[in-house]
């Protein structure tokens, strides 16, 4: 008998599939029953493979939409009765009376219906797991469970209980809820937290790449924020200070910060942030800085950290406002400074306790000198009180503002602005640093040492003028040096390494030269004791060979204090002698022996005696009583005088002993003063005024006394004091020359790099190249470029006068 499914050729045909004959309709009705007994709670009453086997048989059919559109219809059936039974009445007593209870009961019930509909869904999505494999797949449809989404959505939010649904209503108790917690009220965030959500997950109809959360309840929560913060500042503004202020919207920030983290979308957060940073403080930001008795100005003068930290927080994440802080800082360290410069000018400009400024006298006076004195100790206290400050604001920076960037650059143009205003600062860094490593470091530790010396060249660093830091630094470094007043060699040598770091090797090279000098002259005086020349100088002297272009300028005028343990000189490789005439014997002896055995071992080279940088210790003997005074050279040159002449008692003018010595007018005047009318009077003086004039007399004071063995007779008007207007003006004068020097090399370097430069470009890459020592005015610039025009290093071009060209 053959084969039924045999076709022609012997080839088997597979067997074909047997669908049940049962109507549609009725399979469809047992899914509708289940989904039913699904949201009754009845679920272990069904058996989930049944179930999936009639879909799946339902789809074979080709009843798939029959199956989709069915389960649609009663998912919408369901959501229509379970608003009009569970929900509705709620959402009627939240609208008629909108306490906290009926709002939470409102959404109590919303939020239970959703929730019975996720779990419904993903039991449902399961049972029909073949529909959306098959049909959905190929018909392009949403998935069961987007399926129900939507519909949850339609029905309940956007069309059930009239026009708008649920959805604007529960959007609005919501509100109200936050409303209510902002007010101080307790909610149940759990509620609004799963409302959240619901929100979040349901897909706007009109733009699906946007939710349900974005499009009707996050505009109307960012809206009402608006308002409610908006009203609270107003009030604020008028009733608290900065501080309180600024507490109370960091509140706010962090309260709003918890509500998202709480309850509310995570993509709200920035979106509230701004808002309220909006509304609480670029609104308010320059009126909460500036609120009577308790703005920005008080919280910095009473140095309130923690308020200011707070402060900063809500300003610093906000351009504007982080601006306007930054300018008050700025502007509060500006009047500070201001008071401290203004204090160091009243000194300055002479002026008395009653406000009366007193007559200038041509002679230097101990007056003068107790004057000056106490504007140096004045002009020390700027530094102290400048760098003091200085430490205020950094602790300001690193425990209130959080070290921004933004507020450090504040910190720094300030004091970049403070310390620049005073036309002294180099002189007065230069003479703070001279007295700290002079007299400041006794018993400090090696840490505070480093603090000293790092907030000193901090601020050098602030200075503009650096190249007049260097004037004044290498005539106080010489001055330590020359005479061991230094309190430590490493804190000598590790100022000067910060100071390399901070300008480069070229800004140190004269100052490490000066060291290097120093240990020149030490080598060669341990030479010179062993050699045999040594035996023929009759006084321990020690001599100091400095190589004039690493020193400051020495003029016999130039007198420093000083203290050293033996007959003290310095000598300079010049070509300038001075004439200061020294007494015949030992003293006249003694140099002419080092000077003989000096250009032996260095021929070609020639000395020049600085007496005005020495120092000596001489025994004296003063009736019975002998002492042992450490004075300057020129003062041991006047003493000898009288024992040259042979005799104590013989009076010497003080136009004879200049013109026995040819000390300068000046300087010999500050000698015989601190000889004659200081503390200790090895001289008497007629007449008996502190004034020196030619014809006054001097003679030795065979009647001294005092308890002390050594005695060290003090310069009067020494120069570790701040300069005098005159000798500012010197001081200037050098400066200026040797800028103009500065300038001049800058632009032949840049020339002979470039060959060809417009005059702009020279100028400003002239500003560039110098900016780092100073900053040069164009008419410095343009003068320096019309010398080098003269002396031919440069041409200007025949088709443009303003095109320079290098000549080789």
């Amino acid at each position: 008998m053959p084969l039924a499914n045999k076709r022609p050729g012997g080839r088997i045909l597979p067997a074909r599939r047997l669908i049940p004959l049962v109507e549609p309709q009725q399979q469809f009705d047992k899914i509708a029953l289940a989904i039913n007994e699904i949201y009754k709670h009845n679920v272990s009453q069904l058996s989930f493979e049944e179930y999936y086997r009639t879909a799946y048989n339902l789809v074979l059919s080709k009843n798939g939409p029959l199956l989709y559109n069915g389960v649609r219809t009663v998912l919408e059936t369901h959501m229509r009765e379970s608003v009009e039974h569970s929900i509705l009445q709620h959402a009627q007593t939240a609208d008629s009376n909108p306490t906290t209870e009926n709002n939470e009961a409102f959404l109590f019930s919303v939020r239970l219906l959703w929730s019975e509909h996720v779990t419904a869904m993903l039991m449902i999505k399961d049972i029909l797991m073949y529909v959306d494999n098959v049909y959905v797949k190929a018909a392009h449809l949403p998935s069961i469970y987007e399926m129900g989404m939507c519909v949850f959505r339609d029905t309940v939010l956007l069309s059930a209980a009239g026009s708008g649904g649920l959805g604007t209503r529960v959007a609005k108790a919501v509100l109200r809820q936050i409303s209510g917690e902002r007010s101080g009220e307790e909610i149940n965030r759990s509620t609004l937290q799963g409302i959240s959500n619901m929100l979040v997950e349901l897909r706007d109809t009109a733009s699906p790449m946007r939710t349900v959360y974005e499009v009707i309840f996050e505009p109307q929560l960012l809206a009402e924020s608006r308002v409610f913060y908006r009203d609270m500042a107003a009030l604020r503004i008028k009733t608290m200070g900065a501080s309180e202020y600024a507490r109370a919207v960091q509140a706010d920030l962090d309260a709003e910060a918890g509500r998202v983290q709480a309850y509310l979308a995570l993509t709200t957060a920035d979106l509230l942030r701004s808002v309220l940073q909006d509304e609480l403080v670029t609104a308010y930001a320059p009126d909460i800085l500036v609120i009577p008795d308790d703005g920005l100005t008080q919280m910095l003068d009473r140095r309130d950290i923690p308020a200011l930290r707070v402060l900063y927080n809500i300003y610093s994440p906000l351009p504007q406002p982080l601006s306007v802080l930054r300018s008050g800082v700025l502007n509060h360290i500006l009047v500070l400074g201001g008071q401290i410069t203004a204090s160091l000018l009243a000194t300055d400009s002479g002026e008395t306790k009653n406000g009366s400024t007193p007559q200038p006298k041509s002679e230097i006076t101990p007056e003068a000198s107790l004057g000056l004195a106490a504007k140096t100790a004045m002009a020390l206290r700027w530094v102290q009180d400048v760098l003091g400050l200085y430490d205020v604001y950094d602790e300001f920076f690193h425990k209130s503002f959080s070290e921004g960037s933004s507020m450090r650059s504040a910190i720094n143009d300030a004091f970049i602005e403070v310390i620049n205003a005073n036309t002294r600062a180099p002189e007065l860094l230069s003479l703070f640093m001279d007295d700290n490593l002079k007299n400041g470091l006794k018993r400090k530790a090696e840490q505070d040492v480093d603090h000293l010396l790092e907030r000193s060249v901090l601020m050098f660093r602030f200075l503009k003028n650096k190249d007049a830091f260097e004037h004044y630094y290498k005539a106080h470094l010489a001055r330590r040096l020359l005479f061991a007043r230094s309190e430590s060699d490493d804190a000598e040598h590790s100022l000067v390494s910060k100071l390399k770091v901070e300008c480069g090797s070229q800004f140190t090279l004269k100052l490490e030269g000066m060291f290097k000098d120093m240990q020149l002259s030490m080598d060669m005086a341990r030479e010179l004791r062993a050699s045999a020349e040594y035996a023929s100088i009759g006084l321990d002297l020690n001599v100091s060979v400095l190589t004039p272009t690493f020193w400051p300028a020495m003029t016999p005028t130039q007198q420093p204090s000083s203290q050293a343990a033996a007959e003290n000189s310095a000598a300079t490789n010049s070509d300038d002698p001075l004439s200061v005439i020294l007494p015949s014997g030992v003293l006249s002896d003694s140099v002419d022996v080092f000077s003989a055995y000096y250009l032996k071992h260095h021929s070609g080279r020639r000395l020049t005696w600085q007496y005005a940088m020495g120092n000596a210790d001489l025994k004296v003997q003063f009736g019975s009583r002998t002492h042992e005074l450490n004075v300057t050279t020129y003062q041991m040159i006047i003493l000898l005088l009288f024992v040259d002449d042979n005799s104590l008692e013989k009076p010497l003018t003080a136009a004879k002993i200049q013109q026995l010595t040819h000390i300068p007018e000046e300087p010999l005047a500050r000698q015989l003063q601190s000889l004659a009318c200081g503390k200790y009077r090895i001289l008497n003086k007629t007449p008996k005024s502190r004034d020196i004039k030619p014809t006054d007399t001097f003679v030795f004071n065979m009647e001294f006394k005092s308890p002390q063995y050594r005695i060290r007779i003090p310069v009067v008007s020494a120069r570790s004091n701040i300069e005098t207007e005159k000798e500012k003006a010197v001081s200037q004068a050098v400066i200026g020359q040797e800028r103009l020097y500065l300038i001049e090399a800058a632009i032949v370097r840049i020339m002979k790099t470039r060959k060809q430069i417009p005059h702009d470009v020279l100028v400003n890459e002239t500003i560039s190249q110098l900016a780092p020592r100073f900053l040069p005015s164009s008419k410095m610039i343009k003068d320096g470029i019309g010398k080098l025009l003269d002396r031919e290093y440069l041409q200007r071009s025949p088709d443009d006068p303003r095109l320079y060209i290098y000549l080789a």
